[in-house]
């Protein structure tokens, strides 16, 4: 009987492994710290997935508005420059200026000479 006592009272005593208060308390709030740390860069790196998201999505909307602008310029380049070529004043038709000058002569000297016409009376018959 003695050696059942003797067994039990030998395991009811504390052990060298056995953890005490402060450092089971200690233990505790490094773990909690560790956790809030790992919360913490765990919101850091959704924010930055979040962030490279919405590039990835404007992006390539801004770069479709740069590269359909580019495009409509240099479609549009050639036909604003016929445009400019065509809208210019046409030169002077010197040919027409001509023509109106000596026409301008020919009334001048037939004024000139009209006094030497035979003028015709509509009462004659």
């Amino acid at each position: 009987m003695l050696l059942c006592w003797l067994i039990l009272l030998s395991g009811c005593g504390p052990s060298g492994r056995d953890l005490s208060d402060a450092n089971w308390l200690q233990l505790q709030q490094d773990m909690q710290a560790e956790r809030a740390e790992v919360g913490r860069q765990r919101d850091l790196l959704e924010s930055d997935r979040r962030e490279w998201d919405e590039r990835e999505r404007r992006e390539p909307v801004l770069a479709a508005v740069i590269s359909s602008a580019a495009l409509l310029i240099a479609c549009g380049l050639p036909l604003l420059i016929v445009a400019g070529l065509l809208i210019q004043d046409p030169p002077a038709d010197s040919a027409g200026e001509a023509c109106n000058e000596l026409l301008d002569q020919v009334v001048e000297l037939t004024d000139a000479r009209e006094p030497h016409r035979l003028e015709i009376d509509p009462t004659d018959p």
